[in-house]
């Protein structure tokens, strides 16, 4: 896949830089780690930070993947690696970035290795490589930082948004001797589940669409509406009903765990907003993930082909390239998970379905120690409510990896409210 570069323009660079110092950009390559190029040494002033924050930036690539690295001349002494959402690249996520900087941390990311607006185009790319990028990027970045700043991170701490959150929960399961700790906001449990509601949400809202105004009013005046006992008036539909209901109730299952991945009741008034983003993703990704349908066997998919699609049809070897992804809940690190109650993007159920996982995992009690989760009401997918709180997160976490690593002499386990 063809590096996306994002260099910034003379004038651009100008603005940032203010009086600061530009000094000069370098190549370096490292036969076993990969290749680092189009490294600027600057010293910006953090985009969106409120107060200004000096650091500087490397851009380069890694094997296939583009990364970005910043570190603030003012080092707290420690790492956040964090990982993009579903459609962003190296340069996305920047919540946990200028809060990181802000708050003193060197903050690494990566574009995964796969952009999903070409991944069906490009054969080489799969979004299993986030895996090996996210690995790759670590073993790169600690030992440049401590080359860096002549001493090696104290603490590293996985972050991340959506498809990023899924990340933080995958690396924290599978490289725990990598991390001591992570925030998921949001996150994917399993990419095949959640691909797998887009297309019933989009098939079953087609049927409900007529009729979204009254359904976002009932359930605004009545949050305990129940649509099966409590009619509009107008009345839905048999075909109506049974679609809504379709929507908030889906049937899914990740490891041993049967859990709903239907949209919440109080979700509707996003229904409409996000259907073009879900479309997107369907449109983008269906092929890739499920490389043999094709209802018509014209060799294309239309949208109308793609909502129909249900992956517990599909052949075995698209479960068994998409269930890798799966998390597994296997903590032995603390995770800190905010998910908005509204979410229509990613069904709070997902979350719902890793503390499951952890709890068959560790036992309900011992998951308590590794585990975190609050529920924002009224929150769709990441926002500001969720952005207001990464530096409480990070301080919250802080201090329960202190407390789980000094066996409760510091620190302190999360509290029961969070923002």
């Amino acid at each position: 896949m063809p590096s996306r570069r994002h260099v910034l323009s003379r004038a651009r660079l100008l603005f940032f830089v203010a009086t600061l110092v530009v000094s000069t950009s370098a190549y370096v390559q490292n036969e076993e780690r990969g290749n680092i190029d189009t490294i600027v040494d600057t010293a910006l002033t953090g985009r969106g930070i409120p107060v200004p924050v000096p650091y500087r930036h490397i851009h380069g690539t890694l094997g296939d993947a583009d990364f970005t690295l910043e570190l603030p001349w003012n080092w707290n002494g420690k790492l956040l690696i964090g990982s993009r959402g579903f459609s962003g690249d190296e340069n996305g996520e920047t919540n946990f970035r200028n809060t990181g900087l802000q708050k003193g941390y060197a903050y690494a990311q990566t574009d995964l290795g796969w952009f999903r607006k070409d991944i069906i185009t490009s054969p080489q790319d799969q979004y299993w490589e986030s895996r090996r990028s996210l690995v790759q990027l670590t073993h790169w970045v600690k030992p440049y930082v401590k080359q860096h700043y002549g001493r090696a991170p104290s603490r590293t701490l996985m972050v991340g948004g959506s498809n990023g959150g899924h990340d933080s929960k995958m690396m924290l399961e599978d490289y725990p001797n990598e991390f001591d700790g992570g925030l998921a906001g949001y996150g994917i449990t399993s990419h095949l589940e959640w691909m797998g509601s887009i297309a019933r949400f989009l098939r079953n809202y087609d049927v409900i669409a007529p009729r979204i105004t009254a359904i976002r009013a009932a359930r605004a005046a009545d949050p305990n509406w129940n649509p099966s006992t409590t009619p509009l008036n107008p009345e839905l539909t048999a075909e109506q009903l049974t679609a809504l209901n379709n929507i908030y109730n889906m049937p899914a299952r990740v490891g041993n765990i049967t859990f709903n991945i239907g949209r919440f009741a109080g979700s509707e008034s996003m229904w409409a907003s996000s259907y073009a983003s879900l479309q997107g993703y369907l449109r983008d990704s269906l092929a890739k993930m499920d490389r043999f349908y094709d209802p018509d066997g014209d060799g294309e998919l239309t949208d109308d082909e793609s909502k129909l699609w249900d992956p517990n049809l599909s052949k075995p070897a698209v479960a068994n390239d998409l269930r890798r992804l799966d998390n597994n809940g296997r903590l032995t690190r603390p995770v800190l998970i905010m998910h908005g109650a509204a979410d229509p993007i990613v069904s709070p159920g997902e979350t719902m379905a890793y503390r499951a996982l952890v709890e068959a995992a560790l036992g309900v009690a011992a998951s308590r120690n590794y585990l975190a989760i609050y529920f924002i009401p009224g929150m769709g997918h990441g926002g500001s409510q969720y952005n207001n709180v990464v530096s409480a997160q990070l301080d919250i976490l802080e201090a329960w990896v202190d407390y789980l690593q000094s066996k409760g002499k510091v620190g302190s386990l999360p509290p029961s409210s969070l923002g």
